[in-house]
């Protein structure tokens, strides 16, 4: 027992001590791998222990040497990988100007700054140590005999030649420049849509439910194939807008930088660039649905004021909000390992708002996903609840509608509780919220009324007592004693009744539509849709409505099976009877084309005598 103890003990200890050995600092080397010769002297090392508060580089070091010709300061700080070394560059900046022209390493890639006060020439890079995945952050002062800086440059060139010849590895710029900015403004959103974005879409895309949709033209359509060519349309251009433009742009950057070389290869590959994106507006032209028209915000009085501000606010402050996790991430990240260690010392630093941050970076930058939702996402909860609001507060009322917009209108007619049905929303999306979100989803009465809105302006009737209507159709609300006769009314006057069909159950007053509809309107101008339900409920809520309508003349034809479950819109007029219009899958891509293609071969049919002046 006691040696089996003795050996658990041992272990124990050899592990301690590995550990610790991985863990604990490296002491400093003092001998250094560079020399500026004997007449130098011994160098002095000292260890820059305020770079190991960092978690991506180590110890620095610096060696000076004293003799004849003043003085020679050599210092290292090896990070994890050249852009940490950059920044540990950029964080320690000399009190001096620069002289880009006293460039005398391999493709003139080191920084150099003149400081008049101590008549010092400072040269500043980076060299990457390919072999072991790490980068060096170098600085090399040299004391001058003369205070031209020209004349300094060239004399102290050798030092910063001869240190840059004793490290391994290829020597680069510290600075960033507006190259490199551009490509990780670029490359950067683009790796975050790959890596949190695409499998999400792609996950829910095969989770979507599948409807059985068979064709029977012209009195059923599949517009499947149509759908899926339209929106590869979309992509392949979305594509091809997205290389162009950040082609552009990097070629603006490279002329602003002067290479020539490089402006000259932008040159030769801006033509075919060009040349294909005509081209894709040749062949993959945009579908009409794509263009749509936007649902009416234009309340003009004080609620329309306040929701107008509401929004103006929440897209001023987005920027703020995006600009302060930057600084949080970044500068949370840089701080605590590098000599500026207090909101004193960032005061004095050039970029913005880096003091005032300092705290919250240091609590929250060491790990920028914590700073995510610590931070961005509250934030950006904030925003979207104020967008939200502001546009609901815009929305014209029903009386504005009309008044501003002198097409024949469309009355819709549904249960309630399809008020709040959503649907994944590929075509377009609407507002602060719409552009940010990653789930995609939409309304569906925004879907409708975005594309019945091509030809004339979409009324409801509101529930009595709603104060704030969503977004969508123009609403009135009125009370139980008088609702039904300015149902009646608009019905009679409308370009079509849009009725939908997929209620929870249908009430009295829904009961009572249909039979207006079916009766006493005066004319058969007719859509009805079906919501975007899961296959068990869109089966069971269109088999109660078939039930309800199937003893009314002009809606029984619906009953029967020629209506697959895939079908999303389906028209009558007393010359074409009953069409439909589908595709398996349940989007604003293929209700949008539901709506288009009906409108289209029904409008001619539609456009009768409404009581309206046309």
């Amino acid at each position: 027992m006691r040696r089996a103890l003795t050996r658990v003990g041992l272990l124990l200890l050899v592990s301690c001590a590995v550990v610790l050995g991985s863990t604990l600092p490296v002491a400093a080397d003092e001998t250094p791998p560079w020399s500026p010769g004997d007449e130098w002297g011994t160098a002095t090392s000292t260890e820059l222990s305020q770079w190991g508060r960092s978690d991506a580089c180590d110890v620095g070091q610096e060696w000076v040497w004293t003799g004849p010709g003043g003085q020679i300061t050599w210092s290292t700080v090896r990070c994890d990988g050249a852009s940490t070394a950059r920044g540990a560059a950029l964080w320690q900046q000399p009190d001096g100007h620069t002289l880009p022209e006293a460039s005398v390493l391999a493709g003139g890639e080191e920084q150099v700054w003149w400081l008049p006060a101590s008549d010092q020439l400072v040269r500043r890079w980076v060299q990457d140590l390919e072999a072991e995945n790490d980068a060096v952050f170098v600085e090399v002062s040299s004391t001058c005999s003369r205070d031209d800086p020209r004349a300094c440059a060239q004399e102290t060139a050798w030092v910063a030649q001869g240190v840059a010849a004793a490290m391994d590895g290829e020597v680069e710029r510290v600075e960033y420049g507006l190259v490199d900015a551009i490509v990780m403004a670029l490359v950067g959103p683009s790796l975050l849509w790959a890596v949190l974005v695409l499998p999400w879409r792609s996950i829910t895309a095969l989770l979507r439910p599948r409807y059985l949709m068979t064709a029977d033209p012209p009195r059923v359509q599949d517009l499947t194939r149509q759908v899926l060519l339209a929106r590869t349309g979309r992509a392949v251009r979305k594509v091809v807008w997205t290389l162009a433009g950040s082609f552009l742009v990097l070629v603006l950057a490279l002329a602003v930088e002067g290479d020539d070389g490089a402006m000259g290869a932008a040159v030769i590959f801006g033509v075919p660039a060009i040349a294909l994106l005509a081209l894709t507006y040749r062949f993959a032209p945009p579908h009409p649905v794509e263009r749509g028209r936007r649902v009416s915000l234009a309340d003009t009085g004080a609620r329309g004021v306040l929701g107008v501000a509401l929004t103006t606010i929440a897209y001023g402050l987005l920027p703020v909000l995006l600009l302060v996790y930057l600084l949080v991430a970044v500068y949370g990240s840089f701080v605590p390992g590098w000599p500026v260690t207090s909101a004193a010392g960032l005061a004095g630093r050039p970029e913005p708002l880096v003091g005032q941050f300092y705290t919250l970076a240091m609590h929250l930058g060491r790990n920028p996903l914590s700073a995510l939702f610590v931070l961005l996402v509250p934030g950006l909860l904030v925003l979207f609840a104020l967008d939200l609001l502001g546009q609901r507060l815009r929305a014209a009322g029903m009386a504005q509608v009309l008044a501003h917009d002198r097409r024949p209108h469309y009355l819709y007619l549904r249960s309630f509780d399809e008020d709040t049905l959503r649907m994944p929303g590929l075509l377009r999306r609407r507002g602060l919220i719409g552009g940010l979100t990653v789930l995609r989803r939409v309304r569906f009465e925004e879907v409708l009324v975005r594309q019945l809105s091509m030809t004339g302006p979409v009324i409801a009737i509101a529930p009595p007592g709603t104060r704030l209507p969503p977004i969508g159709a123009a609403r009135a609300s009125f009370s139980n004693e008088e609702w039904q006769q300015h149902v009646e009314r608009y019905a009679r006057t409308a370009r079509a009744v849009v009725l939908s069909a997929t209620p929870r159950e249908v009430r009295a007053g829904f009961g009572w539509e249909i039979d207006l509809v079916a009766h006493r309107i005066g004319h058969r101008r007719v859509m009805v849709v079906l919501g975007p339900w899961s296959r068990t409920q869109l089966a069971s809520r269109w088999r109660q409505f078939c039930q309800a309508v199937a003893h009314l003349p002009l809606f029984a034809p619906m009953a029967l099976p020629w209506v697959p479950p895939g079908v999303q819109v389906l028209a009558h007029s007393d010359r074409q009877g009953w069409r439909a219009w589908g595709a398996r899958g349940r989007t604003d891509w293929t209700y949008t084309m539901a709506v288009d293609q009906a409108t289209r071969e029904y409008l001619p049919d539609w456009s009768g005598p409404t009581g309206l002046p046309w």
